[in-house]
């Protein structure tokens, strides 16, 4: 009988420690869920476009689409070709109004063209007088973001490469330009003594190879720059709104050049004409 109770006291704790989980199907593992994360912020909406007119010192109503980023930005002038408008622009200005690093961003017309109205004694036969217009679309930025703009970045087409390179020559403020299709010599206006005094300051140079007018002093302007950058396409087409439209990439290789000069200091002084320039083409 004790022999009995001793036997079934052994099955009894046997069973027990079969329930207990030492004998039996395994339990599936559990798996720790990934991490929920944060979804990515969304992009800041794009700077606000504004209409805005200005004027001249010599009277011409200037007109233009301004973008207007935080106080401390830099700005960014657009200047289009001869016989054009800012409309050839837009497309860039747009693009820059939701880069990653938001200029303030001035496209305007000059005296003439577009919304713009030269003065009533304009000295149409003299072309140095749009120089004027881009001077006053400098001063309009300052006093439209109530602070010293830091440093301008100029972006000229065909003839407003030419003017671009005259400003940047006299106003230490330009910090870097970039010349689409340039001409040596458009409506009789030099560009190669004006931009030799800058050629130490980042530039962006783009034309198209078979352009007769730009072919050439886009070559010799590529050995100027000292800090260039330099794009050739396929074709012919001249000006930024031409070439664009034949080339879609050059909004977006002109956004990534402008996001790179971003933080590029200006010059400490005027720049003077450097001495070793080619002959006007």
């Amino acid at each position: 009988m004790r022999l009995w109770r001793t036997a079934g006291l052994g099955a009894w704790l046997l069973a027990l420690a079969c329930d207990s989980g030492g004998s039996g199907e395994p339990k599936p593992a559990t798996t720790a869920s990934a991490p929920v994360l944060p979804a990515p912020p969304a992009p800041p909406p794009p700077t606000p476009k504004t209409a805005t007119t200005f004027a001249s010192k010599d009277g011409a109503a200037l007109s233009g689409d301004l973008y207007l980023a935080r106080p401390d930005a830099p700005a960014v002038l657009l200047v289009h070709r001869l016989h054009g408008d800012r409309s050839e622009l837009s497309p860039l200005a747009e693009r820059l109004a939701r880069a990653e690093k938001r200029y303030t961003v001035l496209s305007f017309d000059l005296r003439g063209h577009g919304d713009s109205k030269a003065p009533e004694k304009d000295k149409a036969q003299q072309p140095r007088r749009f120089v004027a217009d881009v001077e006053a679309a400098m001063a309009h930025v300052s006093e439209r973001t109530e602070s010293p703009v830091p440093r301008l970045v100029l972006v000229g087409s065909s003839f407003g490469a030419t003017l671009v390179s005259l400003v940047a020559s006299q106003e230490p403020k330009v910090s870097a330009l970039a010349l689409i299709s340039p001409g040596g010599a458009i409506e009789g206006v030099d560009l190669y003594t004006p931009y030799a005094a800058v050629r130490e300051r980042p530039t962006f140079l783009a034309g198209a190879e078979d352009d007769n007018v730009t072919r050439d002093p886009l070559a010799a302007l590529a050995k100027m720059a000292k800090r260039g950058t330099h794009k050739t396409f396929g074709g012919k087409a001249h000006s930024a709104g031409h070439l664009a439209a034949a080339h879609a990439s050059l909004w977006e290789e002109l956004e990534r050049w402008l996001v790179s000069v971003y933080d590029e200091p200006p010059s400490a002084v005027a720049a003077q004409p450097d001495e070793s320039t080619p002959g006007k083409r």
